[in-house]
This record gives structure tokens, sequence and C-alpha cells, in this order.
């Protein structure tokens, strides 16, 4: 550490001390506390209390260098907006994780993804102790772009909570306002290690884990479905794609697939628990609709996965179905990832 005027030291090969009174070239007065000054050479001294405007001038030093270690882009005054559009009421901001593309490292890319016609300022901070934050990412990213902000291992934010603060704004425009948006993100290192948890999104070409910031209308309303709800509307999409059948047993096997996106038309806000008591709410009423046709033979999909679903669904026939047969499904048709069924 350099040694400035108005700093106190300790002599370093001998007791005692002082404040630095004047610098000499290599050579520090340091004034006792009786008003002596004593000529020591600047290797000869240690500083161990900064004067109050050198320790003010370093601790803006050392912010100034962790705000420049904060991507940031510079936006155009000049930028030409799109056309309004109809959906500009609901924009949607998101943060997306994608696996690195630097071998198998295992890190993760985070992209800020700004999914409306609007600039948006953003601040990410992590939440520490009590009320105090510590600041990760800022900036302002322009409309409909994807800006990537680092490269994380995942086990190094696992169990973090990420404060995500948003204002969105248009520049020498007059535009509708949209108030300001505060939203934390609990990071669980889990569903970046899981079957299933890098999926198909609209965003990228690649799988990817995608944390929504600000969700549209329709997954607002999804998040604030019961349960008794949610049953409400895989009982509708039931009975809009359900085809028309006979009471009787045909030789044809029926399909079933019970991955979640051919039961719910979204899972935006769902655990993984709800999800499930959807695919087997679909289970129970396949199985209801097929009970009188004695032979019917019927295939429910349910992936491999970790195979929670299966296994559930096998259980619910050994205890509620016994007279009905099941077996492993055509490996060469369905892999491990099928069931059949056969009324009886």
């Amino acid at each position: 550490m350099s040694v400035s005027k108005g700093d106190r030291v300790v002599f370093l090969n001998e007791s005692g001390g002082g404040i630095v009174s004047r610098i000499e070239g290599r050579i520090v007065f340091v004034e006792d506390e009786d008003g002596f000054e004593m000529p020591v050479s600047m290797s000869e001294v240690v500083v161990v209390e900064q004067h109050a405007a050198q320790k003010a001038e370093a601790e803006e030093r050392r912010a100034e260098e962790r705000r420049s270690e904060v991507p940031e882009i510079e936006t155009d005054t000049d930028y030409k907006y799109e056309e309004e559009q109809a959906d500009d009421a609901n924009p949607r901001f998101a943060l997306a994780f994608l696996k690195s593309d630097k071998g198998n490292s295992g890190y993760l890319d985070l992209y800020a993804v700004n999914d409306s016609n609007n600039f948006v300022f953003f601040s990410i901070t992590e939440l520490a102790d009590g009320n105090n934050v510590r600041m990760l990412h800022y900036g302002t990213i322009e409309p409909n772009t994807k800006l990537m902000l680092d490269r994380y291992n995942p086990q190094r934010i696992d169990n973090q909570s990420w404060q995500c603060q948003l204002i969105l704004f248009r520049k020498n425009k007059v535009f509708a306002s949209y108030p300001p948006v505060c939203n934390v993100l609990k990071i669980k290192a889990s569903k970046f290690f899981r079957d299933g948890g890098f999926t198909d999104n609209e965003y990228f070409d690649e799988k990817a884990v995608v944390c929504q910031v600000i969700k549209d209308e329709f997954q607002s309303k999804i998040e604030t479905l019961s349960a008794h709800d949610m049953h409400a509307i895989v009982r509708q999409k039931e009975h809009v794609e359900k085809p028309k059948k006979s009471k009787r047993a045909t030789n044809e096997i029926v399909e079933i697939d019970l991955h979640i996106d051919e039961v719910l038309d979204s899972t935006a806000g769902l655990t993984n628990g709800e999800m499930l008591e959807a695919q087997i709410h679909r289970f129970r009423s396949v199985m209801e609709d097929y009970a009188t046709c004695h032979g019917q033979r019927i295939v429910f999909i349910h992936g491999v996965g970790n195979g929670t679903l299966k296994a559930e669904v096998r259980k619910i026939l050994d205890r509620e179905y016994r007279k009905c047969n099941y077996q492993d499904a055509s490996f060469k048709e369905y892999g491990y990832g099928a069931t059949m069924v056969t009324i009886v």
C-alpha cells in the first residue's frame, strides 16, 4: 500500500509511529504524539490507517473497478422502434441458463432476454444477510435482444436468491408507463443436472433453463390456478381432444401420451408435484372412460425420465385396477417409455 500525507503509520523495525506530515522523495516525515517529526525511509513504515481522503479515493477506485467488471451495453439514442405490437402491454423478460460451449466443462452461460419492445434497465443482485444485497449484473438492454452476462459454475450459485429489478422505458418517444418490476428468483443447482431440466424454448436454438422475471398474462393466470382449477383445465382439454369411440373394445391399440406438454398447454409456475398430479389425473380419466371396454389395449406413453410417472402409474394399476393386465409396451416402438394395459 502506498504512503500518503495524513496516513497513520508504524515503524517496521522499531516501536512507535504517528501521522505522516510530509513526504520528500523516498523520505517520510512522521509526527508523533508529542509533535516531533522523525524522518524515516518509506520502506521502513507500514500504513495502519489511511487518511480519510485517501481512503475514500481508494474505495472509489475499487468500486470503479467492480463496476467495470459488470457487463453493460451502450444504447442507441436514435433507436428505430418497430411498429406498435398487439402484445406491447404484456412485455416479457427472462434469465436463461445455457450449457457452455466449452466442451464438457459443466459451466453455464447466463443470458438476459428482453422479449419486449422497450429498453430495459436491469439490475441483478444476490440477497445477502438481512436486507443487504451484492451486485451481480446491471445494464441497459435494447428491445427484443439477448445479452450474455456471465459464465457460472452451477455449484457456486446453488441455493442463491437473486433479486431482479427492471425499469422499462423508451427513448425520444412518448410511451405507456409500465410499473417497475422487482422479482426474486431462487437458484437451485439440481435443475441443471436432472433429466429434462433444460428444455426447448422460444428464445434459443439450444435447450435452456428459462426463468421468467416478467411473465405474460397467460403465465400469470396459470400460476394463480388452484389444483381444482387445473383439473378443470385438464378435463376441458380432454373433452375437446377426446375422439369419439365405441363402447365396445376394438382390435386397435389406443395410445395415450402422458408427457406433460400433451396434458397441459403450459407448465409455467407449476411444481413437479403439480405436474405429476395432472398426468395422473389424465391416466385415471382414460382408465374410467375405457372401464367397460373389455379386451381393449391402451398404451400409456410416460417416457423414461427418472421413472417417477411410470412407477406411479403401475402402483395405481396394482392397487385400483387389479383385474387389468399390464406389461411393457413394444420395445421396438416405444423403448422403455410406455406401459400397455389390457382392460379385463
